[in-house]
């Protein structure tokens, strides 16, 4: 896809987002609507959704769009848990390559995880979208991501991932 027409989708889809998730607090409810939007926008994005970090060193699943993820990822393993450990973006263009990779889905060619964290800059969860398209991701998808998963309300998160440790 030309840079143009994706920075043209991700244009429409963080407009749609804004219009739908305007006023909303509830984090889970924003997280759903970014799946739902993303997952429809893109026909090689497979699998996309969020981890929480629900421990100091536990991601759970939730909410999604696609097959069936790891319900559980802990942070020392995988992509995601990179993410997590590292707070900054992962982008493997070709899994196969990445000792790291949790093969959920033998359909995954490459993946991009985002951090989201809250304002002491701890990650209480990553955004992680999986592609069935090698060297799907780039730089446009790296500063478009971060500008949706930037919507989801991190209080909640947060205060949630304090009262579990």
């Amino acid at each position: 896809m030309p840079d143009e027409t994706k920075q043209a989708t991700y244009r429409r889809i963080l407009e749609t987002l804004q219009r739908l998730t305007a006023g909303e607090s509830d984090a889970v409810a924003v997280m759903s609507t970014i799946c739902c939007e993303l997952h429809r926008a893109f026909e090689h994005f497979h699998w996309v959704g969020f981890y929480r970090r629900t421990a100091p060193n536990i991601l759970k699943v939730g909410p999604y769009q696609g097959p069936h993820g790891c319900l559980t990822i802990d942070i020392e393993r995988g992509v995601c848990g990179a993410c997590a450990r590292s707070g900054s973006i992962q982008v493997e263009n070709d899994v196969s390559k990445a000792p790291s990779h949790i093969a959920c889905s033998p359909a995954t060619k490459a993946e991009i995880v985002l951090p989201l964290c809250d304002a002491g800059g701890r990650v209480v969860a990553v955004l992680d979208v999986d592609s069935t398209r090698l060297d799907a991701f780039d730089q446009v998808d790296v500063l478009c991501l971060g500008r949706i998963a930037a919507l989801v309300p991190l209080a909640e998160l947060s205060a949630a991932g304090a009262a579990r440790g």
